[in-house]
């Protein structure tokens, strides 16, 4: 009995001791709105009062006296929440049941998500919202599942900008963001491609990525151009490029009307003319040996063809 009473003991000193240790910060670009806010919680012990989990230093914590227990934040205002950082204070690693509820008016809660898995001291867990949650203004983590008292080191809420979503009119796609996008093509970034429309120059995955000014970055889901006839694309049969392959110049002739743009296979945007007249000329003597795409916009359609440097 007595040896069962030392062991007891041990492990509560463990416990205990556990809410006093450290944890570790990692950076992320986002927004942390709940530095500092109201918080409540459903108990504390003397020492690890609710607001240590938002205070935004990482060697003290918040800690209740049991193995259940909730805690709320008031964000004092209504975000859109991209991820949660949940900093584990957990003196015997084993299996935790969080729930994760929000709340528009700190009244009514809802259920976003749910984690059970096995947890352990100075875990961080990564709770991602995809699609982002709208009019946040209280988040709650109850914890109804748990091996050691329950505690956080720091509960840290993101917020950046909101998802954008892609819409197209023939050869145009047009980014649900006002402002500050960057377009991609198959992973990788369009150069100059920062306005809220894009056109369209060859088939592929397109996404918009839309940053805040502290450089956190929503993107768009992938949006599928499949074929040329997606993109407008209008019979060329009186329309020549030459000489191809190039070396210094090409020029365009049988369009006197029209914006004339190069890209690359990665849909990088290089340069563009205007149309002067039945020909023009494009100086490509600063472009790298490679294959190109032309993009002649027209107010009939868009025009693409292929040509080579060398």
């Amino acid at each position: 009995m007595k040896m069962k009473n030392l062991y007891n003991f041990i492990i509560l000193l463990a416990i205990i001791g556990n809410c006093f240790s450290s944890a570790y910060a990692q950076d992320h670009p986002c927004t942390n709105v709940a530095l500092n806010k109201p918080i409540t919680a459903s108990a504390s012990t003397s020492v690890e009062i609710p607001s240590r989990a938002v205070d935004g230093n990482l060697t003290t914590q918040w800690c209740a006296p049991g193995f259940t227990g909730w805690i709320k934040i008031d964000l004092q205002n209504k975000f859109t929440i991209n991820n949660l950082k949940l900093y584990v204070n957990q003196a015997v690693p084993g299996n935790t049941v969080h729930e994760i509820k929000v709340s528009a008016d700190m009244v009514n809660w809802t259920l976003v998500k749910t984690i059970s898995d096995n947890t352990t001291e100075h875990q961080v867990l990564d709770v991602i919202f995809n699609p982002a949650l709208s009019d946040v203004q209280g988040v709650m983590i109850n914890t109804t599942e748990s091996n050691s008292w329950v505690a956080w080191y720091e509960i840290q809420v993101f917020s950046g900008p909101t998802k954008p979503t892609i819409s197209q009119n023939g050869a145009e796609l047009t980014s649900s963001a006002t402002s500050n996008n960057q377009w991609y093509f198959n992973g990788n970034p369009i150069s100059e491609a920062t306005s809220q429309t894009y056109s369209a120059t060859t088939p592929g995955s397109y996404q918009v990525g839309v940053s805040s000014e502290n450089g956190c970055i929503s993107m768009s889901d992938i949006y599928t151009v499949a074929t040329t006839g997606d993109i407008n694309i209008i019979s060329d049969k009186d329309i020549k490029i030459y000489p191809n392959p190039a070396k210094d110049n090409i020029v365009i002739e049988g369009v006197s009307k029209a914006k004339i743009e190069l890209f690359n296979l990665q849909g990088q945007f290089i340069k563009n003319v205007n149309a002067t007249g039945n020909k023009t000329s494009m100086d490509i003597s600063d472009v790298n040996n490679g294959v190109y795409s032309i993009k002649i916009i027209t107010t009939d359609g868009i025009i693409v063809k292929k040509i080579s440097k060398q």
